[in-house]
């Protein structure tokens, strides 16, 4: 029988003792009550029976399952129908377990740009977006598009409330965009602009860094858009980035530190694990969070491994594994230490492992945040997938079910409504909204006044007089796998082998 390994750097070789065990009281109690039918009637029977199981072994709501089920429904709806709605908000499957994977480290097929969608006013149905970034070398790189560009069509078609997550599922192919201004309410002026596609895109999550000599100060700021250890290749490239970035930060010694999370919906946990250790400087001895799952595991755990098997601790070293788990490559952190507070620009897009790295941090240094209330989730995932050659023949799905509840050393863990600011402040309120890095970015401003304790009131203005306007949505409503903090699986391997 095969198991899984979780990838936490506490955790990694500890359930594979375990998993053995777990699955043969999960099938064991697991008699087949459901409406499964003949598998010549049924052909997801096999897939979704797959489903069931590791739904059973490993969601943090395993007692919620329903005791019966109907697995004549397509997987997708069948999972769907698995979950504790509403409390799981953030569970979800995939068609084609590679793209999951590929996007899991920000390999996409895309246009190159990210955007956020408004309700031009609460009386209108019409929805404006705005691009809030461009990724270089993109075609929308090529086109001469900016953050702060409006658009109020795609595909010759006008966004409105009912049709936004239809229309913005089309930007992953061919696809136009219609570029506007906007005149208080009114959408004036129109530039048709026609976007392809990059197959298998690979976004850096650092979009830029820089350090501001101001005022006698030192201060390191960068925008890191997701939590990936490298591209899906085991380099664990974009982790030797990000040490290579706080040596810089680290020689340049800079008096204060701000991370631009706005747009970073989670990601990889044993990334933001080593990000929290830059940052912070904690010792291996300090824990960084403790993870909670569902009765099985946590009793076999503890059982097995004690009463501290779920605590993760702040690491010294960025390491490199190979298919059999080993430690192939150890890259001492560079960490700052000292640092008065910790700064971070968040969103109401900010979300898992954004707000993994906050609560982690709180315990051992003041985090101010600036901006609007993040999203609120903290809970973690696992990626699971068939592995068998010959079953991956019928089954090329893959699920991102919670596996997880996640809690700090103070054990705090209930932002399920988010973090709410010290300094509340949208950047679509602005009249100007700015290019990030620029000092004078609205956010960006309001940070760097909260560092030297100018906190002036900044009344914005908003392009959209009269009612404001209403955050919607955004690029990340269509990838839900950048809404996400997970722990990554190893290798499947043989319990006898």
């Amino acid at each position: 029988m095969k198991e899984v390994i979780i990838n936490s750097k506490t955790m990694q070789n500890r359930i594979l003792s375990l998993a053995m065990a777990i699955l043969f009281i999960v099938i064991i109690t697991s008699c087949d009550r459901d409406n499964g039918g003949k598998a010549a009637d049924n052909p997801n029977k096999d897939v979704n029976e797959w489903i069931l199981k590791n739904m059973k072994l490993y969601y943090l709501w395993e007692t919620h399952l329903p005791s019966k089920t109907d697995k004549t429904l397509s997987p997708s709806d069948y999972f769907e129908s698995l979950l504790y709605r509403p409390v799981d908000r953030f569970s979800w499957i995939q068609e084609n377990y590679l793209e999951l994977l590929n996007s899991l480290s920000g390999v996409s097929t895309e246009a190159g740009y990210d955007y956020n969608l408004l309700r031009m006013s609460q009386n209108s149905s019409e929805v404006i977006g705005y691009i809030t970034y461009i990724k270089p070398g993109t075609p929308a790189e090529a086109a001469g598009l900016m953050r702060g560009s409006y658009f109020h069509k795609i595909n010759g078609t006008q966004i409105t409330v009912d049709n936004y997550s239809s229309l913005t599922k089309q930007t992953s192919k061919y696809h136009t965009l219609g570029i506007s201004e906007i005149s208080g309410n009114t959408i004036i002026g129109v530039n048709s602009v026609a976007l392809d596609v990059i197959e298998n895109y690979p976004e850096n999550p650092i979009l830029l860094d820089t350090v501001y000599n101001m005022s006698n100060k030192k201060i390191g700021y960068f925008v890191y858009n997701f939590f990936a250890r490298d591209r899906g290749d085991g380099s664990v490239s974009y982790e030797k980035e990000l040490n290579d970035l706080f040596y810089r930060f680290k020689s340049e010694r800079i008096d204060e530190l701000i991370v631009d999370l706005r747009y970073n919906s989670g990601g990889a946990v044993i990334t933001a694990e080593a990000l929290a250790s830059m940052i912070s400087g904690q010792s291996e001895n300090h824990i960084f969070y403790v993870q909670e799952y569902n009765r099985i595991i946590n009793q076999e755990l503890s059982r097995e491994y004690g009463n501290d098997y779920n605590k993760t601790y702040f690491i010294k070293n960025i390491e490199k594994y190979n298919g059999s788990g080993q430690v192939t490559e150890r890259v001492p952190i560079n960490s700052l230490s000292g640092l008065p507070a910790l700064y971070c620009i968040v969103s109401e897009r900010s979300a898992s492992a954004s707000e993994l790295l906050i609560n982690g941090l709180r315990p051992y240094m003041n985090v101010v945040l600036i901006g609007g209330t993040t999203a609120g989730k903290n809970v973690g995932s696992i990626t699971i997938y068939e592995t068998d050659p010959v079953k991956q023949e019928d089954n090329k799905w893959g699920m991102q079910p919670i596996i997880l509840k996640l809690s700090n050393a103070d054990n705090f863990s209930e932002y399920g409504d988010g973090f709410v600011p010290d300094r509340e402040i949208y950047e679509h309120n602005t009249d100007i909204i700015r290019q990030l890095g620029d000092t004078e970015e609205l956010l960006l401003h309001a940070t760097i006044n909260k560092i030297f304790g100018t906190d002036e009131n900044i009344l914005p203005k908003t392009k959209h007089t009269g009612n404001q306007a209403t955050f919607i949505g955004s690029s990340m409503d269509k990838t839900p796998v950048r809404q996400n903090q997970y722990i990554t699986p190893k290798k499947l391997r043989e319990k006898n082998e």
